[in-house]
């Protein structure tokens, strides 16, 4: 229903996944180290792993393409 939502108002539904809406989630890395011992909680799912600065900040999507992430959205953390 998002998507098509989406795309009657002319938006970009992965934009208006990552960056719209009042859900929110704890995010957080682990070192490679831990992997096994994160990946085994029922409580804990992992969406992505850090990768060289140089590499950019990227989604991957479903059939492996690449697309560029920029931030967007509300900042909590600014005056």
């Amino acid at each position: 229903e998002t998507a098509k939502v989406a795309e009657e108002l002319n938006l970009d539904s992965i934009t208006a996944a990552l960056n719209g809406g009042e859900d929110y989630e704890l995010l957080f890395t682990v070192s490679p180290q831990d992997y096994e011992k994160v990946i085994k909680s029922d409580k804990v799912r992992i969406i992505g792993h850090i990768a060289p600065a140089e590499d950019g900040m990227n989604l991957i999507g479903a059939q492996g393409e690449i697309i560029p992430l920029k931030a967007q959205g509300w900042n909590g953390l600014s005056q």
